[in-house]
């Protein structure tokens, strides 16, 4: 007897998101041990930040908005209101920002598409 043909598309579809899937949450898990070394002294390791000196990163939009911003902060630091952020360009591969930007935007309760290394390598180029 054959299978019906959406039948089979629904194992493939299945078998391809789970294919996917694991790579990212190693991705996710490397990038939590590189939060906990480099971020968590001031974002904390619950995500919730400093009031008025660092910016939760927990429920934060602009974490979990589109993947340029994060990226960029990530590699170039930032200057605010709550203080400065550090570069991390020099001292982190394209993978490990890419891990920690994943974790962040899926990590305590945020949901957000993980980020590649792909997308940081080619954020890296613009500056």
């Amino acid at each position: 007897m054959q299978r019906p043909l959406w039948l089979t598309l629904t194992v493939l579809a299945v078998a391809a998101g789970l294919a996917l899937a694991q790579p990212l949450s190693d991705l996710a898990a490397k990038g939590k041990k590189i939060y906990e070394d480099n971020c968590a002294d001031c974002h904390r390791s619950s995500g919730e930040g400093l009031p008025v000196k660092f910016p939760a990163l927990k429920g934060n939009a602009f974490v979990q908005g589109g993947p340029d911003g994060v990226i960029q902060v990530l590699l170039n630091g930032r200057r605010g209101k709550m203080g400065r952020m550090p570069a991390w360009r020099e001292y982190l591969s394209n993978e490990e920002i890419a891990a920690v930007a994943s974790y962040i935007r899926t990590a305590w309760g945020n949901q957000a598409p993980a980020i590649t290394p792909e997308q940081v390598a080619a954020a890296r180029k613009t500056k």
